[in-house]
C-alpha cells in the first residue's frame, strides 16, 4: 500500500525535472573558410590600391623643359649652394675683415675706413664674437638693438655700430644704394651732436652713448620720415592727376608704385618700432645702457631709466605715426586706384557698347546692299520695265534695315540687364 504514493511522488519529481537544451556547437572552419577574403579585403582594399595607382600615374608628370632650361637650372642650383657654403662659413669665421671707422669722444674721426677682424673687433670692444656673425650680412636685416655692459650694437638696416663710453665704430659697407646713405646723414647728425650744437637744446646734458644712439635713432627715423614726405607729395600730385582724363592712364601706374613704396616704408617703420619696443619692455637692459656711470663704478639700479626711457619712447612715437601714416595712404591711394580703375572699365564698357550698335546697324545696311548688289548683276530680273519696282525695292531695304537693327538693339539691351 506504501508503494503507489511513493511511486506517484517518483513521478512527479521526474516531471519537474527539465532536461538541459542541446545547443549546437560551433561548426569548425573548413580550409575554403578560412582562406576566403573578407568584404572589407574582397571590396575596399582593391578600390584604395586602384586609387592610389590612379593618382600615382596622374601626379607624376613628365618634365618638360628643354636641355637648356635644365642646364641652366643645374647651374644656378650649384651656385647657390657655393655661395651658401662661402657665406656659412664666413659667419662662423672670426678672422673675416671688415671696413670700419672709428669715432672718438669730441665726435672726430679717430681712424677712417681701416681694416679689423671680428675677432680684434670682439676684444676691443667687449662684445662676443657670436653678436657680430650678421654684422656683415648683405641684406638690411631685421633692426636691433644688443645691450652688453659695456657696449652698445645697433643694427638698423644698412646702419651698424658699436658704442662705448668714449668712441663709435661705425661699420662700412658698399652695398647702400646710391644717394641713400645713411651712414652719411648719421655722421653728420653724430658729429653736431657732438659738438654741442646750440640747436640740440637739453640733448647736450645726455652722457656721451646715449647722444651717439640719440643720433643713430634720429638718423634713421629723418630718411624714413624725408621718403614718406617725398612720396606722399609725389601721392597727393598723382591724386590731383588722376582727375584730368588726359593724365588718368599715366597716373594709374605711377599711383600703384607709389603704393610699393608706401608699403616698404611702413614695413621698415614697424620693425623700427618692433626693436625699440622690445628695449622698452626690459627694465634692465635700459638701465645697462648707461655705460659712462658704470665705467665710473656708479651703475644704475634696474628702475632708474628716466632719461633713456623718454628717449626711446619718443622715437618710438615718431616712428609709429610714421607707420600709420603710411598705411593711411596706401589704403586712400588703392581706393583712388580702385576707382579709377572702375571708371576705366566702365569707359571700356560703352566703348564696347558703342561698337556693338555699330556693328548692329552695320549689320542691317548689308542686308540692302545684297538685295542692290543682287540687282546689280547684269541679268534679265523683268524689273526693268517696271515704274514702281524702284520705289518698291528702296521700301523693302530700308524696311529691312530698320528691322534688322532694332531686332539686335533689343537684343543687345536684353543681354545688357542684370537679371534676365
Amino acid at each position: 500500500m506504501h508503494e503507489k504514493p511513493v511511486a506517484r511522488l517518483l513521478s512527479l519529481v521526474s516531471k519537474q525535472i527539465r532536461t538541459p537544451r542541446a545547443y549546437p556547437l560551433p561548426r569548425r572552419l573548413k580550409c575554403d573558410d578560412a582562406c576566403r577574403p573578407s568584404p572589407f579585403q574582397a571590396g575596399v582594399i582593391p578600390l584604395i590600391t586602384r586609387g592610389i595607382t590612379t593618382a600615382t600615374k596622374t601626379d607624376i608628370k613628365p618634365d618638360t623643359r628643354t636641355e637648356s632650361e635644365i642646364t641652366r637650372q643645374l647651374a644656378f642650383n650649384q651656385q647657390v649652394f657655393k655661395q651658401s657654403i662661402a657665406l656659412s662659413r664666413s659667419r662662423m669665421n672670426e678672422a673675416t675683415e671688415l671696413t670700419c671707422t672709428v669715432f672718438d669722444a669730441d665726435g672726430a674721426i679717430k681712424a677712417w675706413e681701416c681694416r679689423m677682424t671680428k675677432s680684434e673687433i670682439s676684444e676691443q670692444f667687449g662684445i662676443d664674437s657670436r653678436d657680430l656673425r650678421n654684422v656683415d650680412l648683405v641684406s638690411e636685416g631685421i633692426p636691433l638693438l644688443l645691450v652688453r655692459p659695456s657696449t652698445i650694437f645697433i643694427s638698423i638696416f644698412s646702419l651698424r655700430l658699436l658704442i662705448q663710453s668714449d668712441r663709435v665704430l661705425l661699420f662700412l659697407f658698399d652695398s647702400e644704394r646710391a644717394g641713400v646713405k645713411m651712414q652719411d646723414v648719421f655722421e653728420h647728425d653724430l658729429q653736431s651732436r657732438l659738438r654741442r650744437d646750440p640747436g640740440f637744446g637739453s640733448m647736450t646734458n645726455l652722457p656721451y652713448e646715449l647722444r651717439v644712439v640719440d643720433a643713430a635713432l634720429s638718423s634713421v627715423i629723418a630718411m624714413l620720415e624725408a621718403e614718406h614726405l617725398l612720396i606722399r607729395g609725389e601721392v597727393e600730385q598723382r591724386l590731383r592727376d588722376s582727375r584730368n582724363e588726359d593724365l588718368v592712364h599715366s597716373a594709374l601706374g605711377e599711383l600703384l608704385e607709389n603704393a610699393k613704396q608706401l608699403v616698404v616704408i611702413e614695413q621698415r617703420a614697424r620693425q623700427v618700432r618692433s626693436a625699440l619696443q622690445e628695449v622698452l619692455n626690459n627694465d634692465e637692459d635700459l638701465a645697462c645702457m648707461y655705460l659712462t656711470d658704470r665705467q665710473t663704478g656708479k651703475p644704475h639700479v634696474i628702475e632708474d631709466h628716466q632719461e633713456v626711457e623718454y628717449l626711446l619712447e619718443a622715437y618710438y612715437k615718431n616712428v609709429d605715426a610714421i607707420a600709420e601714416s603710411a598705411k593711411s595712404l596706401t589704403g586712400e591711394v588703392n581706393r583712388t586706384a580702385r576707382t579709377v580703375q572702375s571708371i576705366l572699365d566702365v569707359r571700356r564698357n560703352q566703348i564696347m557698347i558703342f561698337e556693338a550698335q555699330l556693328e548692329i546697324w552695320m549689320l542691317g545696311f548689308a542686308a540692302s546692299t545684297f538685295v542692290a548688289g543682287l540687282y546689280g548683276m547684269n541679268v534679265v530680273n523683268y524689273f526693268e520695265e517696271s515704274t514702281s519696282a524702284f520705289a518698291v525695292l528702296i521700301t523693302a531695304c530700308v524696311t529691312g534695315t530698320v528691322i534688322i537693327s532694332r531686332y539686335g538693339m533689343w537684343k543687345l539691351r536684353k543681354f545688357r540687364r542684370l537679371h534676365p
